[in-house]
């Protein structure tokens, strides 16, 4: 009787475990990392509904309460606790077992003005796949196991991933022509870093800063300004690609760093990935 009930017992378990998604246990492990099950749901592209019974389904295929299902926070039990790393070393094993002898190509999502200075320098290395997006798109799709390699500024919280600095610089004023008189400027889309400088350019001169324009892009301004006597506000990075200088009135620069986010994918793939982190290194540094 108890040997059948032992077999009885190791058959629910392989039933249950066979009926376990790797898309649940991915949003699972992006959960726990977040600790928030609603933009763990977000950047799956799930309503709450459905990230819920994926979760709901990841305990049943375990046969264990997994986390505590409170609204506003997602907390891992004991179990989960225990189960977190053993389930993303399998994902990571998943994932190099299905890779090929010829490797796919790097995954990066960035944004434009990022791979205008990013992407030239490691085409030499090996082959790339490029989706140019926003920050936090880009951060998801690290999340999601849709991007290998995500190239964003450091004005986000980047949480449940590795964050490698490859460069730092500053947030200034440019022109193509030295010596270019005070007057209004370009602007990107309302970002901290344009707070920022609105805000030092009040305590400078007791008045607004005038804008000229607002444009949706880096890579506007620093084309509109190369080809003109125009004064628009970039990261350095892209202000050394156009060949423009620093205007001498604007308040003190604020600082930023160019980060390469990633997940831990194994001793292969982190070698490949390092090539690009260095080569990244010499072209922002």
């Amino acid at each position: 009787m108890k040997k059948k009930s032992k077999r009885e017992a190791q058959r629910l378990v392989s039933y249950s475990l066979s009926h376990l998604r790797v898309a649940d246990l991915d949003l699972f492990i992006t959960a726990a990392h977040l600790k928030n099950l609603g933009q763990a749901a977000a950047l799956h592209h799930l309503s709450q509904s459905a990230s819920s019974a994926a979760i709901q389904r990841v305990e049943a295929a375990f046969g264990q309460p997994l986390c505590t299902h409170e609204k506003r926070q997602f907390r891992l039990t004991l179990e989960g606790e225990q189960l977190l790393p053993r389930a993303e070393a399998w994902l990571k094993q998943l994932h190099e077992s299905v890779a090929t002898q010829d490797p796919l190509p790097i995954r990066i999502a960035t944004t434009h003005a990022i791979a205008r200075v990013a992407i030239p320098s490691i085409l030499m290395l090996e082959k790339v796949d490029l989706k140019l997006v926003r920050p936090d798109v880009a951060y998801g799709a690290i999340l999601r196991g849709e991007a290998d390699i995500a190239l964003v500024l450091d004005n986000a919280p980047w949480e449940g991933v590795i964050a490698a600095e490859i460069g730092k610089g500053s947030f200034q004023l440019y022109s193509s022509k030295r010596g270019v008189p005070m007057g209004p400027v370009l602007l990107p889309e309302n970002q901290i870093e344009v707070l920022t400088l609105q805000q030092r350019w009040q305590q400078l001169y007791t008045q607004p800063l005038a804008i000229k324009a607002r444009l949706p892009s880096w890579s506007l301004i620093a084309d509109i300004c190369s080809g003109s006597s125009e004064v628009g506000f970039l990261p350095d990075f892209l202000g050394r690609q156009a060949t423009l200088k620093p205007v001498a009135w604007q308040p003190t620069p604020s600082k930023y760093r160019v980060l390469a986010l990633y997940r831990n994918t194994g001793t292969a793939f982190q070698k490949r990935i390092e090539a690009f982190l260095n080569h990244w290194k010499k072209v922002f540094g």
